[in-house]
C-alpha cells in the first residue's frame, strides 16, 4: 500500500486497489474484512499489518492533497 499509493482509493468504509480488491475498514480494527474478489475474513495478525498500512496510506493521501 505504501509502496504504491496511487493505486489505492480510501474512503471512510474501504479500500479499494485498481485491480477490484476490496477491504471493508469501516469498523475499525477488529472489523477488517476482504469484500472482493471474494468475502475472506483476515487473522489478527494481519489485520494488525493491514491497519498499519492503512494509517500510512491515510498520511500519504493526507499529504498529497496539501
Amino acid at each position: 500500500m505504501a509502496r504504491n499509493p496511487d493505486d489505492w482509493r480510501l474512503d471512510d468504509f474501504h479500500a479499494l486497489h485498481k485491480s477490484g480488491v476490496k477491504i471493508w475498514i469501516g469498523n475499525g480494527l477488529f472489523g477488517y474484512h476482504l469484500e472482493k474478489p471474494e468475502y475472506q475474513e483476515i487473522g489478527f495478525i494481519e489485520k494488525l499489518k493491514l491497519h498499519q498500512q492503512i494509517k500510512i496510506l491515510r498520511e500519504i493521501k493526507k499529504m498529497e492533497t496539501k
